[in-house]
């Protein structure tokens, strides 16, 4: 169903019927969301060598709580190669540890180290600073309106992804 609500102007000089339809798009629309998310997270934590998605690793584990690596993975969104690359990267740091499952010999378990949560701490508030910057222009009942509807777009559409979310 294709978004007929009027917009303001968009940025930049292109004027076509094709450009100004790329703005009624949910998927071109959430695209650009995401880069800009990128860029105000780069802002926040690039001096810290941090993405969002080690962030997000980071930030599951945090609690203490330990996990094999495919459910880590998956509880973040992403799939099991990239998830032990982001896992690997962060062990080198030594943010995580990773040691064989008890139950599972193929299996690895994942726990955050004391650098870790000290790291975690630290960067924090500048992965919070990001996330207000995203979400500034909207007021406290449009925020609490753009997550409820973002979050049944992703809980409805989550097993078309291709690395569909675990839960923990």
């Amino acid at each position: 169903m294709e978004n007929t609500s009027k917009k303001a102007a968009r940025p930049g000089k292109v004027k076509s019927r094709t450009y100004e339809e790329l703005w009624t798009r949910p998927g071109y629309l959430i695209r650009r969301l995401h880069q800009i998310h990128v860029g105000l997270f780069a802002e926040e934590c690039g001096s810290e060598d941090l993405t969002p998605v080690q962030s997000a690793i980071l930030s599951v584990l945090q609690g203490g709580e330990e996990m094999d690596q495919l459910t880590l993975s998956t509880s973040v969104g992403i799939d099991r190669t990239s998830g032990a690359d982001v896992i690997r990267r962060l062990e080198r740091r030594g943010l995580l540890t990773r040691i064989p499952s008890e139950f599972d010999r193929r299996a690895k378990i994942v726990k955050i180290t004391e650098a870790g949560k000290a790291y975690i701490k630290r960067v924090r508030p500048r992965m919070v600073r990001a996330q207000d910057r995203l979400i500034a222009p909207l007021d406290d009942d449009e925020r609490e309106e753009f997550f409820r509807l973002i979050n049944k777009l992703v809980d409805a559409n989550n097993e078309a992804s291709r690395a569909p979310m675990g839960t923990i």
